[in-house]
């Protein structure tokens, strides 16, 4: 197994990329600690991994409220005394042209795609420094790479994680913690059917997809590093 022992929190855990890396990390052996805004989702999770049960702990909340942050970090620490692997995976997406756009939308996505993710890993970053190590998994996107029409606050939020993963990879080095950003293409999961993608959602990547290439990622020899990984529909089509 590739995660024995692991303790792993994951944001926006209840469904698409988060739930499916929840799943793998599980069957890889580690123990997981899931957030998401809606418990329903959650509590299906737990039903569906019974096997798992005494492995999985979970935290309902919206992260972008800075109490369900501080509940997480505490709830991780009193249960598993430690924490691994951090996937910072919770996010949405509003998109129209900028001039359609509010300055709720603008807000209400830089609090969840960026300041809950800072915080978050703020908050473990000195548990991982005294373990001296530890991985902090950054889920950005092509268009932290590239501009998107109709999508410039969210693409401003995944550049902003891009910038704060490749800024935070230098700094926590030394201590052992790499630090890696996830950038998908399209992915077939709720975001996608609400964006304005028009690809065929036969041809773009599964959920499943970015789990492994989480696993991937976070498996390396501690020695070993990468610190972005891009990863695209293989041929996708449009539908």
């Amino acid at each position: 197994m590739k995660l024995q022992n692991k303790i792993a929190v994951i944001t926006g855990a209840g469904k698409g990329i988060g739930r499916a890396a929840a799943g793998l990390f599980l069957i890889e052996g580690a123990s997981v600690v899931l957030n998401s805004r809606t418990k329903a989702d959650l509590d299906s999770f737990v039903k569906e991994n019974q096997v798992y049960k005494d492995k999985i702990l979970t935290v309902a909340g919206d992260v972008s409220e800075e109490k369900v942050i501080e509940k997480i970090v505490k709830e991780t620490i009193v249960k598993f005394n430690r924490i691994d692997i951090l996937v910072n995976n919770a996010g949405f997406g509003k998109f129209d042209e900028m001039v359609n756009s509010s300055t709720k939308d603008f807000d209400d996505m830089f609090n969840t795609n960026v300041r809950s993710l800072y915080i978050i890993t703020r908050e473990f970053l000195p548990y991982m420094i005294k373990q001296k190590g530890g991985v902090v998994v950054n889920i950005a996107s092509i268009a932290g790479k590239n501009g998107v029409p109709t999508a410039s606050i969210y693409s401003a939020t995944k550049h902003a994680v891009m910038g704060l993963s490749r800024s935070l990879m230098l700094e926590v080095r030394k201590h052992g913690i790499r630090v890696i950003a996830i950038c998908p293409g399209s992915v077939a999961t709720e975001f996608f059917r609400e964006s304005p993608s028009d690809l065929s959602q036969n041809t773009m990547l599964a959920s499943e997809n970015i789990a492994e290439t989480i696993l991937y990622a976070i498996a390396l020899p501690a020695n070993a590093t990468v610190n972005e990984i891009e990863i695209r529909p293989a041929n996708p089509v449009k539908g």
